[in-house]
Order: C-alpha cells, then sequence, then structure tokens
C-alpha cells in the first residue's frame, strides 16, 4: 500500500471516530433528560489563553486563542452525571447537595 492509500484510510477512520464521539457526547446529553438534580460538584475556570499554530508563507505563526471565565456544576440523577455550564450568579447561589432545577 503506498502513502496516499495509507493516509485516506486514516483520515476516514479518523473522521468516522470524529463522528462517533460527537453522536456519543449528544446522546449521553439527551439520555440525561430534564437538566435538574443533586449538585454534587462545582469547578470554575479562570479565563485563559491558548496558542494554535498556522503555516503561512513559508514561516509558523501563533494565534492565540482566548477561553472565557467559566462556572460548571456536576448534577446527578439516578445513576448518570452531568456537566452544566452556569452563569456566575447561579454558581455563587447553589452549593453542593442542593438540587439543581428542581421544582419546590
Amino acid at each position: 500500500m503506498n502513502n496516499k492509500g495509507f493516509i485516506e484510510i486514516f483520515a476516514i477512520l479518523f473522521i468516522a471516530l470524529v463522528f462517533f464521539l460527537i453522536g456519543f457526547m449528544i446522546y449521553k446529553n439527551v439520555s440525561f433528560g430534564t437538566k435538574q438534580g443533586i449538585v454534587i460538584d462545582k469547578e470554575y475556570h479562570s479565563a485563559w489563553v491558548s496558542y494554535t499554530s498556522s503555516y503561512v508563507n513559508g514561516s509558523t505563526i501563533s494565534i492565540p486563542v482566548t477561553h472565557p471565565q467559566s462556572w460548571s456544576i456536576k448534577i446527578q440523577k439516578d445513576d448518570k452525571n452531568l456537566w452544566i455550564e452556569v452563569s456566575e450568579s447561579e454558581y455563587n447561589q447553589i452549593n453542593i447537595g442542593d438540587c439543581y432545577q428542581c421544582k419546590e
């Protein structure tokens, strides 16, 4: 098998893997049902910058990619867990052990 054939097979397998992972993530999110449950963890991520490289006119340049700060909670319902991004105010108002989006 020549190099071109190997690259084509690798590309097809890689694309199939990407579609599988996207489908699994969507299924996991949808199968959770209504996003309500007991808060079992909280995470705050400060703003940060990552860099990606691009080859332009014979040289490599670094391109900064900014990521804003984010607030997440992990909820549990039945035997399932799900991370949900929330606003800063929601994050500050809810505590571990509280029921998120429960009708009171």
